[in-house]
């Protein structure tokens, strides 16, 4: 029997050792010394099983993610890394470019055979990258040593983390998602909120840069693509430190308001529990928005005056159980009138409360022509500009709740040829692959929905 090769045996023992030191991994196996954000990223895979990445532009947060790739791989005896974007462009221009860098240089070192997505070190331990086009792509994959990496996280529809959700079932399943914050909902954004319990963040501004931190001596070249001096004060000049832009690019933070945002996070963020002393002397307004498809909840939101008092969200049941529920809700906070989204299913909870005739109960229908044809697409368009007055105004509390925040944060509007404001539609939503946007519903019913006209105007709008 042939005797192992000592040289093979204490390199075994090596990557065995490297799998609790991933930076370790880097510097030896590797001949690669990081620097200080991208060993912290690699220190957090080894210890955590999710872990999230905002960063500005230029961080090298991507190529971070290529050594987590080949650190994973060389450091089990069987394993797999998925790698995933938006475009097919990201996944072969971005990720693996850099591994393909890396392997170029560790070619010996690594072994195993690398095309342009895929690297197969032996049959039991491969890694390969597809853009986020299909679902079905992830069905299949439960390996016990499996990392997802998901680049430019951001921009991943919702459908797909679902999707990704099924594969990390075993026991040594990790996640990794990197990516510019420039999106103010979904996985990505509540990874870093109503998430965080369960994800490991990490948060990189261009200040945390080499060209900043003195990390690369001043007489060496520093990468290229990180951020510079002086391209921070250009883009400063350029955009302006309030702008979306330099908040998400630069800062690697959540913007307060993208370009095309409706109401910006700041005036939702100020209305967050905001005191009113005029609730307990007003009459009590529910808003219902009613579930139409799969996963859409229906939810009340209830509010006395400026303040909402109480928001509810029920599964998606049938029209009695959710004409019980609604009923029952309001009976216990004394409501005396009750504005419901009348399209689709809404339009048979609404028979049933006027069949009732207990509480006074008006239907809405947001695709509806608005009062102000000239300046409005729809009904829809009206109240959430109404809603955005009320922020504005600072004449509206809501409570705490991280769906709500999101939901109205990231509701963005265009406009007609003719200059009417247009919201993104519920439908429009969905296809993103976004939470419908249940809870703001409901708020804009609560708020400002009209009742229906006599004959054949509108009357005023509810206070």
């Amino acid at each position: 029997m042939a005797k192992p090769n000592p040289a093979s045996v204490t390199r075994k023992r090596h990557e065995k050792l490297w799998f609790k030191n991933p930076v370790k991994f880097v510097n030896i196996g590797l001949g690669i010394r990081p620097w200080q954000k991208q060993e912290e990223i690699l220190a957090a895979l080894a210890k955590h099983d999710y872990v999230a990445v905002r960063s500005c532009n230029g961080s090298g947060k991507t190529f971070t993610a290529a050594l987590a790739t080949l650190w994973w791989l060389m450091t089990h005896d069987e394993a797999v890394v998925i790698t995933t974007a938006p475009t097919e462009r990201q996944v072969k221009n971005l990720l693996w470019r850099e591994i393909r860098k890396i392997y170029d240089n560790n070619r010996e070192f690594i072994g195993g055979r690398l095309s342009q997505n895929k690297l197969e070190i032996t049959s039991n331990r491969y890694a390969f990258g597809f853009s986020t086009d299909s679902a079905g792509r992830f069905q299949g994959f439960h390996h016990e040593n499996i990392l997802i990496i998901v680049d430019e996280a951001a921009n991943v529809h919702e459908f797909i983390f679902d999707a990704i959700s099924g594969s990390m079932t075993t026991r040594n399943a990790k996640m990794l998602m990197i990516g510019n914050p420039d999106a103010l909902a979904g996985t990505f954004y509540d990874a870093f909120h109503k998430d965080r319990q369960h994800w490991h963040t990490i948060h990189i501004s261009a200040f945390d840069t080499p060209a900043f931190t003195d990390e690369i001596p001043a007489d060496q070249p520093l990468p290229a693509g990180i951020p510079t001096p002086e391209w921070v004060e250009r883009f400063e000049r350029q955009r302006g430190k309030r702008s979306a832009a330099y908040q998400t690019r630069v800062l690697g933070d959540f913007p307060s308001e993208a370009d095309d945002t409706l109401i910006s996070l700041r005036l939702i963020e100020e209305a967050v529990d905001r005191q009113f002393t005029d609730a307990l002397e007003s009459e009590a307004i529910m808003g219902l928005d009613i579930a139409r498809f799969g996963d859409d909840q229906t939810v009340a939101v209830i509010r006395k005056g400026h303040r909402v008092v109480k928001m509810q969200a029920f599964p998606k049941s049938n029209l009695m159980q959710t004409t019980g529920r609604a009923l029952d809700l309001a009976r216990r906070y004394d409501v005396k009138k009750i504005i419901v989204d009348e399209v689709g299913l809404g339009s048979g909870v609404l028979d049933r409360l006027n069949e009732i005739d207990e509480i006074e109960s008006i239907g809405v229908n947001g695709g509806k022509s608005a009062q102000d044809t000239d300046r409005y697409r729809n009904l829809r368009a009206q109240m959430f500009d109404h809603l955005k007055e009320r922020f504005a105004d600072g004449n509206i509390a809501i409570p705490r709740d991280a769906e709500l925040i999101s939901q109205l944060a990231s509701t963005t509007y265009s406009f007609t040829s003719t200059g009417q404001i247009v919201p993104e539609n519920k439908q429009q939503i969905r296809n993103s692959g976004r939470q419908s946007p249940d809870k703001a519903d409901a708020l804009a019913l609560a708020f400002t929905a009209p009742e229906p006209p006599p004959e054949p105007e509108f009357r005023m709008w509810i206070i």
